[in-house]
């Protein structure tokens, strides 16, 4: 039932909010990152376990006022989010064998590109070291490194609430609502499915540079995993299997993380 809000903003506007909250969002967390501190970074970050849970509480309230906003003022259902579990099991042995895969791929990919980088001089060996470490945890602003190797409860927490909450549910959940965003200001241009590539595209972008926080290559790794999540979301018309694939990948992350003490 139409509201007074809705009476007095026209639908497409109401749209061009949400993907204006949707986008900026993580706008301004690559703007953040861009004048982020990282010699200072470790200095203030606290490796306790309610060091992990403040921030992870403080991200996620963040993350809900605005996607909250956005999603009154578009009206966006759980079909434009994509919410819909599709399947008994199948999303959960789909994610499992994304993860897989996007492991294989990506850790091939960046030993291509290191390779590459260490012929033409342009890096050397001790740096992409540093560089391959640095991947290992795609929340590495709020995860501390030597706290998943000595603790074990920090290692199970992050494994949970990290991976699957901040990284799995978070993430896709805001690339869902920047897709639907795109489709519903543009269904002419990203409503087929090479304007839904597309559209995947732009949002692994964005996304993208919302990990300028760590480093350039960081950047490029997160694109390239948005670009494949995106594809996972658009082919089976549902987050969840990106959601997982996503978790899992950042679990075996922490995993290696550990195991490399």
């Amino acid at each position: 039932m139409d509201t007074k809000l809705d009476n007095q903003i026209p639908i497409r506007r109401r749209w061009l909010y949400h993907l204006l909250l949707v986008g900026g969002y993580v706008f301004c967390t690559g703007v953040s990152g861009l004048l982020y501190d990282r010699q200072a970074s470790h200095a203030g970050h606290s490796h306790a376990i309610a060091g992990l849970l403040f921030g992870s509480a403080f991200e996620l309230i963040l993350f809900g006022v605005v996607m909250g906003l956005a999603f009154y003022l578009s009206r966006a259902t759980p079909d434009d989010l994509l919410l819909r579990w599709r399947g008994h099991f199948r999303p959960i042995w789909t994610g499992v064998c994304y993860s897989i895969g996007m492991r294989l791929f990506v850790s091939f990919l960046l030993k291509f590109l290191f390779i590459v980088l260490i012929a033409s001089g342009a890096m050397y060996s001790y740096q992409i070291l540093d560089i391959a470490a640095a991947q290992n945890s795609g929340l590495s602003h709020i995860v501390s490194r030597g706290a998943l190797q000595s603790s074990p409860m920090y290692f199970w927490l992050s494994l949970v609430l990290t991976s699957f909450v901040m990284a799995g549910l978070r993430e896709e959940l805001w690339r869902a609502a920047f897709l639907c965003g795109l489709k519903a200001l543009w269904p002419a241009t990203f409503s087929s499915r090479v304007g839904q590539v597309a559209a995947v595209t732009v949002t692994a972008v964005i996304f993208g540079f919302g990990h300028t926080i760590q480093s350039p290559l960081a950047v490029l790794h997160a694109g390239l995993m948005g670009f494949g999540f995106g594809l996972m979301m658009i082919y089976h018309r549902s987050i969840w299997p990106a959601v997982i694939a996503h978790g899992l990948f950042d679990a075996t992350s922490m995993l290696i993380i550990r195991m490399n003490q």
